[in-house]
């Protein structure tokens, strides 16, 4: 099984538990199924997005921890101001 058929196998099913509960299927109190359940949606978007900030957050402060990467980045840097300036172009 593929990554993304692990995930959206993991949707389906989040949808199909959710959708139950919207539908009255799922033994839950009136608060909860009122007020609660129909936010759950917005609430992993949310969470999603907080993971992804903090994600790419860590990964940019740990960048400089991956010699091999943070050379070949400045070498790729290196090549491409070496290419403007052989075609005029006034690099910093």
């Amino acid at each position: 099984m593929t990554r993304a058929q692990k995930i959206g196998t993991a949707f389906a099913a989040a949808g199909g538990i959710w959708l139950l509960g919207m539908l009255g299927w799922l033994p839950l109190s009136e608060t909860v199924q009122a007020e609660v359940w129909p936010a759950l949606p917005l609430l992993a978007v949310v969470a999603l997005g907080a993971y992804a900030f903090i994600n790419i957050g860590y990964n940019l402060l740990v960048f400089r921890e991956c010699p091999e990467a943070y050379y070949e980045l400045m070498q790729e840097i290196q090549e491409a101001k070496d290419d403007l300036r052989v075609k005029n172009v006034d690099v910093a």
